[in-house]
């Protein structure tokens, strides 16, 4: 068994190895030939002129001044002396800077190519680990790899934006964009999607669909996602609330309704002000930051709640988002004072004591 695998493995990389000699065949044939003319050029010239020129002594001496002639440098300190010598580089010359420029112009084609295909999303199938997968595009991508970038920063994890559009949304060095249908199964596997740590599904607007198009697209995609790495926590946007149950079947465990949640979210804050404040401040903190509750302890009963935010500031750095009770949010004027029961909701890079 283990021999067969080792044949198998043997055949798979000389098969490989034969494809990407192809594929880079020309430049080694002009690499060849720029070596081939230096080598040959040089032996000539030391043949015809290490008898009468002092400053070939060697094979050495020939090559450093046939590179400089290729190179078009020519620094004067070593010139061949005889006829031979000169034909050869005259010949060298023509030669070498004609096949050094083609080489170049063919390394530099290739490296636009490959930026060019990099915008257009079309590069060859990443080989990235343990990354996380935006698929989909609409008005609120912008938002989503802006916050992803800054959670990320420093931690080496790789964000891969999978769409349908023309070229690359987003001019960010930090995304990564692969062109192509988040539903299809070649796609999916073209950003590795086997091997990455969790999917963001949005709600792609990047065609002209039905709300319920789009959502079962994003059930598709899910269903595609989960065939090729079972164990990947998905992320998903809906648009229908009645598409959630869809959605949950195929192992989406967290959907953000928007319909459902801004309606909400906008009349409960008309009974409860200041709730879409709280509510934007825990979603939009910063990178490192973590949400914290305060028991009100005795020292802080019967303070205001601008006294009590301009302590927590100064003595730990945390911002107040939010003052709760059993029955919800008490009021968010600065002139409310602390009662007995009272629990308060902080933001901090560090624990404050008793939270």
């Amino acid at each position: 068994m283990a021999k067969s695998r080792l044949g198998s493995w043997l055949r798979f990389r000389r098969e490989s190895l034969r494809k990407g000699f192809y594929r880079k065949r020309t430049g080694y044939i002009l690499l060849l030939n720029v070596s081939a003319i230096i080598l040959f050029g040089a032996l000539l010239v030391f043949l015809f002129e290490k008898r009468t020129n002092p400053d070939i002594k060697s094979y050495w001496d020939a090559i450093y001044m046939i590179i400089i002639t290729i190179a078009t440098v020519g620094y004067g300190d070593i010139t061949p002396v005889t006829a031979g010598g000169r034909v050869t580089v005259v010949l060298v010359l023509v030669l070498g800077v004609s096949t050094l420029s083609a080489f170049i112009t063919l390394m530099a084609t290739r490296r636009a190519e490959k930026v060019r295909r990099r915008y257009s999303g079309l590069q060859d199938k990443l080989k990235s680990k343990h990354h996380v997968i935006v698929c989909g595009w609409n008005m609120s991508t912008h938002y989503v790899l802006a916050r992803l970038k800054e959670e990320l920063s420093g931690k080496h994890v790789e964000v891969i934006l999978l769409c349908d559009l023309e070229e690359d949304p987003i001019d960010d060095e930090f995304t990564f964009f692969v062109r192509g249908d988040p539903t299809s199964i070649e796609a999916l596997e073209s950003v590795n999607t086997a091997e990455a740590k969790s999917a963001i599904l949005l709600a792609d607007e990047s065609k002209e669909r039905s709300d319920s198009d789009t959502d079962a697209r994003t059930v598709l995609c899910a269903l595609n996602i989960k065939q090729l790495n079972p164990g990947i926590e998905i992320t998903a946007e809906a648009l229908r609330p009645e598409n959630i149950h869809h959605m949950k079947l195929v192992g989406i465990r967290e959907i953000l309704d928007v319909t459902s949640f801004m309606g909400n979210l906008i009349a409960r804050s008309a009974l409860h002000y200041g709730l879409i404040s709280t509510v934007s401040d825990l979603v939009t903190r910063e990178a490192g930051l973590r949400s914290y509750s305060l028991p009100a302890s005795k020292d802080r009963v019967g303070k205001t709640r601008e006294e009590v935010e301009t302590e927590l500031q100064q003595d730990y750095g945390a911002q107040l988002v939010a003052i709760t009770w059993r029955d919800g949010l008490r009021p968010s004027d600065l002139d409310y004072r602390i009662q007995e029961g009272d629990t308060i909701i902080v933001i901090s890079a560090q624990e404050p004591p008793g939270a």
